[in-house]
């Protein structure tokens, strides 16, 4: 089935460099909590750099393509639903951006039995988010294909919240942790938790974008 987006292969490149460039986001930030664990802040920050640096030429991206979109008055019907979808995908940009600035700037003091489950929280979202990028490259070629491909995003962010859940309870079950390290540790698994959800969130866009184009065609 072809697609509308085949009528004009420069957006289509520039959206999938701007897809390309979350992953990118995605790849770093996990391996950046995976330095904090470890106790490597030098190494963090070098992840944090690299994080803001892709944040900054994500913004150079999506203006390029809402400019694009109205001044050469593209795909008119469909405008709004990638307008829609670009700015979702920022949002997961943004979303990882600052639950990693969390970690640089507060310095939570994570106990030392709950550093692997902290991985395990950061890969179980990066993984949710690497899956719908997936979708949504698909989604330019073939996007009554979209539909199969989104369901594992909505298992990624179960097992995240299910994970983000366990995190907290072994930290309110800890005796030996002061409350404001307790509620500090909730917060920080709230909101690496958030990445998925931003996922989630960029999937159900994909969903309804998908069966629209599918009608269209």
């Amino acid at each position: 089935m072809a697609s509308i987006f085949d009528e004009d292969l420069a957006l289509t490149k520039i959206c999938g460099e701007f897809i390309d460039l979350t992953d990118d986001v995605n790849l770093v930030f996990c391996e950046a909590i995976k330095q904090y664990m470890c106790c490597q802040m030098n190494e963090y920050d070098n992840y944090i750099d690299q994080i803001r640096n892709l944040e900054s030429k994500g913004d150079v991206i999506r203006r390029q393509t809402e400019s694009r979109l109205y001044t050469e008055k593209l795909i008119p019907e469909s405008r709004g639903d990638l307008l829609g979808l670009i700015e979702t995908t920022d949002d997961i940009i943004d979303e990882t951006k600052n639950t990693a600035l969390l970690f640089s700037v507060e310095i939570p003091d994570i106990p030392l039995e709950l550093r692997n489950e902290f991985v395990s929280l950061a890969k179980i979202c990066t993984e949710a988010v690497n899956e719908v990028l997936v979708a949504f490259r698909i989604f330019f070629k073939s996007p009554e294909s979209v539909k199969n491909l989104i369901q594992p995003v909505y298992d990624k962010e179960k097992l995240a919240d299910k994970q983000a859940a366990k995190i907290k309870r072994l930290a309110f079950l800890d005796k030996n942790l002061p409350l404001s390290q307790k509620m500090h540790l909730r917060y920080l698994a709230h909101h690496v938790d958030c990445i998925a959800d931003r996922a989630e969130d960029l999937a159900d866009r994909l969903s309804i974008a998908a069966i629209k184009q599918t009608i269209k065609a």
